[in-house]
């Protein structure tokens, strides 16, 4: 009876935070109940109670590299920091998929600034984009200007649609290969338009995707230029905890 009973306890334990599927979002509930939020024994730290962040709702978009590609979403920074602020977590990120671009002919996603209606309400919106549509670019599926469009569409469409969340949004890393850098200016200056805070990945993460060394230990494989692995996640971390600290 007592083995049963521990049975039982472990595994509500961990269907408390374990993965679901609500609509196309894989969601982590990281949100503690009243007993976890009272508990004198355990103490929440002053600094998580009280931030901003604390029990807070998340929707993350994005393709590959905000989905993870085929490691676990756990092994994300967004991920880690909703569970180290208690935050329910949703990540509406598609392999593949672009912010601008359709690619349902090739099997893939509509573009995110199409799909973005399905998600359920939040208080934060991360979108972390821009590295597929730059290799839609690359092999002539799109246009800078088409891009430039499609985002401006996408951001107006998140105002649009929760006028009251708080919208981050995280440029691609540092690739000199053009269209790379039109998309990380076009994401910035578009960002400014609309008053919504951006984070340029290419200049202040510290992520140095040209450099082999720095990939092999960081990255999926030393020839990825899009994916951290856990480390890296780790690695970028405190920065990216920082920015969503002041939004």
């Amino acid at each position: 009876m007592k083995i049963t009973a521990k049975i039982t306890m472990i595994l509500i334990s961990l269907a408390f935070s374990m993965a679901m599927h609500a609509q196309d979002a894989i969601v982590y509930d990281y949100r503690l109940d009243e007993k976890a939020l009272n508990d004198n024994k355990n103490p929440i730290p002053y600094e998580i109670r009280n931030s901003e962040l604390f029990g807070k709702t998340i929707n993350v978009f994005g393709a590959s590299r905000a989905r993870n590609h085929l490691r676990e979403i756990t092994d994300t920074w967004h991920c880690k920091l909703a569970q180290k602020y208690h935050m329910l977590y949703r990540n509406y990120a598609r392999n593949n998929c672009c912010i601008a671009f359709d690619r349902r002919r090739e099997r893939w996603s509509a573009p995110i600034n199409e799909f973005y209606e399905d998600m359920d309400t939040c208080d934060y919106i991360l979108l972390i984009g821009g590295h597929s549509d730059a290799e839609q670019i690359i092999k002539g599926k799109g246009t800078v200007e088409e891009f430039e469009e499609g985002f401006a569409k996408l951001i107006r469409g998140f105002i649009k649609k929760a006028p009251s969340s708080k919208i981050a949004v995280f440029t691609p890393w540092k690739i000199a290969t053009p269209p790379y850098p039109d998309i990380i200016r076009i994401m910035i200056e578009q960002c400014r338009n609309f008053a919504v805070p951006v984070y340029d990945c290419s200049t202040q993460s510290g992520i140095y995707v040209w450099e082999m060394e720095f990939a092999r230990r960081y990255f999926h494989t030393y020839q990825d230029n899009t994916h951290l692995n856990a480390k890296g996640h780790d690695l970028f971390f405190n920065k990216a905890e920082k920015f969503m600290l002041g939004l």
